[in-house]
């Protein structure tokens, strides 16, 4: 099998798939004028959303529920998400992430000097 044989397949296939999708798109097209028919579109449109609204309105609820939930877990409760470890602030009298502190302890100490008064963490 040669490049143009196989550029030839490759063609041929791509065509199949471009009939399928268009295929798909009239049969869908076709299955929605049988549920809905033009005539009477508008009305049964409007009243299958009426029947449905309560469960959308209830599965809105629910996943804003769900989300609020899982945010104020993780910002009151600790929960999720990673754990920082912390540490006596040196000179000071309050707590402070280790990582803040490790990664640079000369500029901790430099900012702690220029601003001794300050005991904010």
């Amino acid at each position: 099998m040669g490049l143009e044989e196989a550029m030839q397949f490759v063609v041929e296939k791509l065509k199949e798939a471009l009939l399928a999708v268009e295929n798909f798109g009239g049969e869908a097209l076709a299955w929605f004028d049988g549920v809905f028919p033009p005539g009477t579109r508008a009305d049964t449109v409007s009243h299958w959303f009426r029947v449905a609204l309560p469960w959308i309105i209830a599965a809105v609820a629910l996943t804003v529920l769900f989300y609020f939930c899982r945010c104020c877990c993780r910002c009151c409760c600790g929960g999720g998400g990673r754990r920082v470890r912390m540490m006596k602030a040196p000179g000071r009298n309050c707590t402070m992430p280790r990582n803040d502190f490790e990664s640079n302890p000369r500029r901790y100490f430099r900012n702690l000097r220029a601003s001794p008064g300050d005991h904010l963490c």
